[in-house]
């Protein structure tokens, strides 16, 4: 395969699993803010999740594109 489909197609799944992340963190934002303590202990881990999704595909695509 070519060097620069490759490298599309990682910034493709970065930025998916990026914006992903994000959907997923704004989803579970009104249950952080429930004054029932079961929402908020169920959306934290989610919402963690979803940060580190959003944190990890902002990183492999700042990897993927730095200059050589």
């Amino acid at each position: 395969m070519n060097k620069t489909v490759i490298k599309n197609l990682i910034n493709a799944a970065a930025l998916l699993v990026a914006v992903a992340g994000g959907l997923g963190m704004l989803y579970c934002l009104p249950f952080l803010f429930s004054f029932n303590m079961v929402d908020v202990v169920g959306a934290g881990l989610p919402f963690v999740a979803g940060a580190i999704l959003v944190g990890s595909g902002l990183i492999a695509f700042a990897i993927n594109n730095r200059r050589e």
